[in-house]
């Protein structure tokens, strides 16, 4: 609360709350949800667990009811060992059962990805509510929610252990078990216990790849459910390496200083699920064009690029690649009888990060990611190499960076790679960040010099 607020008051019934000098609200880039931020009053409704004052007796008698409720839904394993026997094979391994699974049930009609319909739309398609696994299996559909819960329930049918989870989502805010409001667990998953490991499944949000949770569900307080009141435990952060954009650029460079050439753009993990999740709608021109924006938006100049494949925004498990004809002009500047060829071309997006002196907000990005650029640029006929700047590398642990720019018989390539490992770090490090970007900055702003 502000300075010099008083704490709530409870007037014959009526809660009384006096505030003054609220400071204005600050936007910052890369901030935590605006709702997690500013001053605010939360109300949390009574339901039948409220009478429970402290925490821990809330969520205990929380959780037996809603093990109960998922409970119902499995249903009898028993019930889905003929399902099952139509996915797996007898002599598949535990994980090869789960991954099958998996696989069946992304492939399953998901109501809640699908537009909203109208109610004669709903009578004619004869669309019913799903009460159990067994019956969602039956019908072919079931909304995200309850295909998680076939999920579990056919894990389970295939004799791996597997449990129950909620999951409060980090998109729009952040949650506190401290507060008591069992809405906020507004998204499930599965923990399945494999020979070696135990793992987070989602199959039933669009587009989310075995193994990994959707970023909004990622390194929150979680709700395991069981029969004595369910435990908490915190999903796992994914690595950089799971979330991956490679771009590769193969070019050549006229007299002129324009580079043109192709150029293929690699999503991997969570950078390709939270894209074909968003864009899940849009058509092939639509399509095409966000593609061709996202190139753009990492050069810093003016570029011609086109979309020359089709890319495959189906698939949760195969990246997503995009092709490209590629074309900047006058990228590299003549001085004299020489040019000078910048060496951060795909520098764009971060060009301006983090410039203000001062912060407000923690610093908070969606998850962790690798960000690698290799260009390889053929040089005029005769042309070399005079010059090419030296390496260049800054690592404040949370985030790191290089840049290399090597020569070769009448080529020059370019490697440039960002690696952020973390998902909310506060505002006292900001100093620290600041000046990684401007050592970022310098880097990109290299130049190599090539002459006849």
């Amino acid at each position: 609360m502000p300075e010099g607020t008083k704490a709530p008051e409870s007037i014959h019934g009526t809660v009384r709350l006096e505030t003054q000098d609220v400071p204005a609200f600050v936007t910052e880039e890369f901030m935590p949800p605006e709702a997690v931020m500013k001053y605010r009053v939360e109300f949390v409704y009574e339901d039948e667990d409220s009478a429970q004052a402290q925490p821990e007796k809330y969520w205990k008698a929380f959780g037996k009811r809603a093990n109960r409720r998922v409970s119902n839904f499995v249903g009898d394993p028993d019930d889905l060992k003929d399902a099952v026997a139509t996915i797996v094979q007898p002599g598949d391994s535990p994980e090869t059962k789960v991954r099958k699974i998996y696989a069946h049930v992304q492939q399953m009609r998901n109501l809640t990805y699908e537009r909203q319909k109208t109610e004669q739309e709903i009578k004619r398609e004869k669309i019913n509510d799903i009460e159990t696994a067994k019956e969602a299996w039956k019908r072919g559909y079931a909304n995200r929610a309850h295909l998680t819960w076939l999920f579990l329930a056919l894990v389970r049918a295939a004799n791996v252990e597997a449990n129950a989870v909620l999951i409060p989502q980090r998109d729009d805010y952040f949650f506190s078990s401290e507060q008591m409001n069992a809405r906020q667990l507004n998204s499930n998953a599965v923990l399945v216990k494999l020979p070696d490991r135990e793992v987070f499944l989602d199959p039933a949000t669009a587009f989310t790849p075995f193994g990994l949770l959707p970023w909004e569900a990622t390194a929150v307080q979680a709700f395991s459910l069981d029969k004595e009141g369910g435990k908490w435990m915190t999903t796992p952060v994914p690595k950089p390496e799971d979330s991956r954009i490679t771009r590769n650029l193969v070019a050549k460079l006229s007299t002129g200083g324009t580079l043109e050439g192709k150029l293929t753009v690699t999503y991997t993990g969570l950078e390709a699920a939270w894209r074909r999740k968003r864009e899940r709608h849009a058509d092939a021109t639509e399509l095409k064009k966000y593609l061709e924006s996202d190139v753009e938006a990492d050069v810093p100049v003016g570029i011609d690029v086109t979309l020359t494949n089709s890319p495959d925004w189906t698939s949760s498990e195969s990246p997503l690649v995009a092709e490209f004809d590629f074309k900047v002009s006058g990228w590299a500047s003549s001085a004299g009888k020489r040019a000078l060829v910048p060496v951060g071309l795909f520098g764009g997006g971060d060009k301006h990060m983090f410039e203000h002196a001062a912060r407000v907000h923690p610093i908070y990005f969606h998850f962790p990611f690798v960000h690698t650029d290799e260009i390889v640029i053929e040089l005029p006929p005769g042309w070399k190499v005079a010059s090419a700047p030296q390496p260049r590398s800054a690592d404040v642990k949370a985030v790191k960076y290089s840049m290399s720019a090597t020569p070769g018989a009448g080529t020059l390539t370019l490697k440039r790679e960002i690696t952020a490992n973390f998902v909310l770090v506060l505002a006292k490090f900001y100093p620290n960040f600041r000046n990684f970007y401007q050592q970022v900055r310098s880097g990109d702003e290299d130049q190599a010099v090539v002459t006849p």
